[in-house]
């Protein structure tokens, strides 16, 4: 009985280590597991933020692919005076874009320039917009390879001392000239002293700014009188017929004078030195390149 029971009792020894065994080993697999598995999480945010770390340069990068580099910074008031002046070369109103011109104190430096509705740009290619060629000029139409072409005006202001005035030029243009029918001139429209022409109009047709044909010429003085003559030149000079008559003034010079259509009270006279040159022509020129 007393070996029976000693067997039975190595037996369950045995048994007994046998099981610490297998916990053991048990609790060594699982404890290998977790390791595994830590492992493995732990990897995966160094991942995550290496792909945050190459898209951010990417990302600072666009904004500064999408900026021209001849773009002119605008600021809200520069904004609201371009668009106003937009707006009254629009509506044809040539006084109104003068006193908004000279009113205004320009600060961009760089000329020519180019404003298309939205931005300024230091280049001017192909649209439509305002084009200032200095601070007291601009012209407002289309442009083609940074040319005027077609439909397109010309204003200049000016201060002098017998008053504020503007010069302009309206009409066809081609390649940057005008080329077809338009007009020209100047117009005081503040402070202007009497004895004075306030508003001086040239209207017919151009070719390469100079003025061809048959050409209307009007005179408006300080009271509000017109004056109208027509006469024919070519290449910007006049071309006299019998309608002009020789005189002298008062010095003893030579003049050439032609009445005004339907007022044979006011004549136009020039001396026989500048009725050859060619002053019949845009005086608003654009500048070609």
């Amino acid at each position: 009985m007393s070996e029976n029971w000693k067997d039975q009792k190595r037996k369950e020894n045995l048994r007994i280590i046998l099981w610490i065994g297998l916990i053991t080993l048990l609790l060594l697999m699982l404890s290998i597991a977790g390791t595994i598995r830590n492992g493995n999480k732990y990897e995966e945010p160094a991942g995550d933020f290496t792909e945050v770390g190459k898209a951010e340069p990417k990302a600072l990068a666009e904004p500064l692919e999408e900026t021209s580099s001849d773009e002119i910074i605008l600021t809200s008031g520069d904004e609201e005076f371009l668009k106003r002046l937009t707006e009254l070369f629009e509506q044809g109103d040539l006084e109104g874009a003068a006193r908004v011109l000279s009113s205004y104190e320009i600060p961009w430096k760089d000329f020519p320039c180019i404003y298309d509705g939205t931005t300024m740009k230091g280049k001017i290619s192909s649209g439509k917009g305002l084009v200032f060629i200095k601070a007291s000029t601009v012209f407002y139409g289309n442009f083609i390879s940074g040319k005027p072409e077609g439909e397109c005006a010309a204003l200049q202001v000016l201060e002098l001392e017998e008053g504020k005035r503007y010069d302009y030029s309206y009409g066809t243009w081609e390649k940057g000239k005008m080329n077809g029918t338009g007009e020209c001139g100047y117009h005081y429209y503040d402070g202007v002293t009497e004895g004075i022409a306030k508003l001086n109009s040239k209207r017919g047709a151009f070719q390469d700014d100079l003025m061809q044909g048959e050409i209307t010429y009007t005179s408006t003085n300080s009271e509000g009188e017109s004056a109208v003559w027509q006469f024919q030149v070519a290449n910007g000079i006049i071309v006299k017929d019998d309608r002009w008559m020789k005189d002298t003034d008062d010095s003893g010079a030579v003049i050439y004078k032609l009445m005004a259509k339907g007022a044979e009270i006011h004549a136009y006279a020039l001396g026989e030195s500048a009725i050859g040159e060619d002053r019949w022509k845009n005086l608003l020129v654009f500048p070609q390149a």
